[in-house]
């Protein structure tokens, strides 16, 4: 009896995990955490992969221009899509994706075979945030959204704080062994998601461009563009701007990037308190703010301290500003979550790619100053372009009531 009663009690016990772990809580934190894995880990073995294959750093660095196309057009095709598999699948591709990519990336023999691993583990990537932000709207309550979206979000910096060190600690062995970092990330979201009953495969009736061509969705996604392209140039050039600033040695930098990236956390909690009541005016505020703080990093920057704690701020509120802008962006299209939460992640994308053309511009401009002004003007567009939705809302309002 005794040992029946432990085989019972262990089998209720391994019951009790599979639920939790099949929530879509961990579920898609995971499948964050992974996706910005599969991002990080080029940063510290830029140089290994130039060295190896004969290279300039410049063109090694073009790798991530093309995961980052290659991620955005994969989102926007989401977003085009009449008929798209269940979010379970889509999950599941994007991670056998990075998987295959990571690994393909760990023994390339060439620089070409290189970029086209890097361009499978972009397409991975753009699935797993296009559809993991989805799927916090799709399988969780009203209750339960904005908690399930900032675990969600929450994955992106912790994959920073963790994922930062794992790679380096694994590149420490040869830059080749760093991938296995996205490629273990991958293999624990597909063993997660196996654990989840499949979803329904969901076909759109009439025009596949509905969703795009509704004119708040296209400005909330423009907008989007723009403020994420202005982030994305703070995390391209900050590491640059305290090395050539103050002289900070590789791993002050690490570690102050760390920080940086762990501020992000309690930001998105935050956010997920108050999204409930998320404004486009509260997001406008958030953005604003943002301005405020990239022109003090760029222009002021007294000493190491405060460019740190400017920067940590920057990442708290950007925290805060995601779930905000996810949370009014599947507002926008209720009936099409999928679409308009992968033009946002195109937005992201694509934001890389025009954060760091503007960020190099203004450097070889003006230097940092010129950097922190042409962000904060990027994300000054972005709150104008978001104050438009909430104009356009208004003016709405009293055409509708007219007409009743």
């Amino acid at each position: 009896m005794p040992s029946a009663y432990r085989r019972l009690a262990g089998g209720a016990s391994t019951g009790r995990m599979r639920t939790l772990l099949s929530r879509p809580s961990p579920v898609l934190f995971a499948c964050l955490f992974a996706s910005q894995a599969g991002l990080l880990v080029l940063s510290p073995v830029l140089t290994d992969i130039a060295h190896e294959f004969g290279i300039s750093t410049a063109t090694a660095g073009q790798l991530r221009t093309i995961s980052g196309a290659t991620g955005g057009v994969t989102a926007l095709a989401l977003a085009l899509a009449r008929r798209r598999p269940g979010l379970r699948a889509l999950l599941s591709r994007g991670a056998v994706l990075l998987v295959g990519g990571s690994l393909l990336s760990a023994v390339a023999p060439s620089f070409a075979v290189l970029a086209v691993a890097q361009g499978l583990t972009g397409i991975g990537i753009g699935l797993l945030v296009a559809i993991g932000i989805a799927a916090a709207g799709e399988w969780s309550s009203g209750d339960q959204r904005a908690r399930t979206l900032a675990w969600a979000i929450a994955g992106m910096p912790v994959a920073w704080v963790v994922g930062m060190p794992a790679a380096g600690a694994a590149a420490s062995l040869g830059w080749r062994m760093s991938w296995l970092v996205p490629a273990v990330a991958a293999l624990a979201v597909l063993a997660l998601l196996r654990l989840r009953r499949a979803d329904p495969r969901t076909e759109r009736a009439g025009d596949a461009a509905a969703a795009w061509r509704r004119p708040e969705v296209a400005r909330f996604a423009a907008a989007e563009l723009l403020a994420n392209a202005a982030w994305a140039s703070v995390l391209t050039y900050c590491g640059a701007l305290l090395v050539e600033s103050y002289g900070a040695s590789r791993e002050t930098v690490a570690l102050g990037l760390s920080a940086v990236a762990a501020a992000m956390v309690p930001g998105t909690f935050l956010g997920r308190r108050r999204a409930p009541t998320a404004t486009t005016a509260m997001l406008v505020g958030l953005t604003i703010a943002q301005a405020c703080l990239v022109t003090a990093v760029g222009v002021v920057r007294p000493e190491p301290s405060v460019t740190l704690s400017l920067l940590m701020a920057m990442a708290f509120t950007n925290g805060w500003r995601s779930v905000i802008a996810s949370t009014l962006g599947m507002d926008s299209a209720p009936d099409d979550k999928v679409a308009v939460m992968s033009m946002r992640a195109s937005a992201n994308q694509f934001g890389y790619l025009l954060g760091a053309a503007t960020g190099a511009l203004a450097l070889a401009v003006g230097g940092f100053a010129a950097l922190g002004i042409a962000l904060a003007a990027l994300f000054g567009l972005g709150a104008l372009l978001h104050m438009g939705l909430t104009y356009a809302a208004s003016a709405q309002r009293p055409a509708m009531h007219s007409a009743t």
